[in-house]
């Protein structure tokens, strides 16, 4: 008898807990979801020359982990983050200290100081695409893939 008891509790508490009311969520949220770090509604484009390359940072800078570069631009230097994979893997940008190129991106303040995060980067008559739309960084495998396609005729 004290077995028909014991196989009954939990099973009393499992029909408990599935009796409790269930709400679902509603679906009168209309905004879009949007990364907190990139906004692309609020992309600037700088066009300048390449000051300074940093393919990868060193502990002591202040600098986020990743490829940076220094464009001075009419409006003065801007400090451009380029993710960790842009100077990367098979096909990666390859920028020099007097080049001229065109950085698309949204500002931020990152540990107090104002830094671009680059999305587009159009550098040697090509643009390499370092983010997607929601700000998350391309990995070398995703860009090698891109590559291909574009060569073969476009996307399908």
């Amino acid at each position: 008898m004290k077995w028909r008891f014991s196989a009954l509790g939990p099973l009393f508490l499992a029909l408990c807990v599935f009796a409790l009311p269930l709400h679902a969520q509603t679906s009168d949220t209309t905004t879009p979801v949007i990364h907190p770090r990139y906004d692309i509604t609020q992309e600037m484009t700088f066009t300048g020359t390449v000051s300074s390359v940093v393919k990868a940072s060193a502990r002591e800078t202040k600098n986020e982990s990743g490829s940076h570069v220094i464009v001075q631009t009419t409006s003065g230097k801007v400090e451009a983050d380029l993710g960790k994979y842009a100077m990367r893997g098979e096909g990666a940008l390859t920028v020099t200290p007097g080049q001229v190129i065109q950085l698309t991106g949204v500002m931020k303040t990152v540990r107090g100081q104002q830094v671009l995060i680059t999305r587009l980067v159009q550098a040697n008559g090509k643009v390499f695409k370092v983010r997607n739309e929601h700000g998350f960084t391309y990995h070398p495998a995703a860009r090698k893939n891109q590559t291909k396609s574009e060569t073969k005729g476009g996307q399908l």
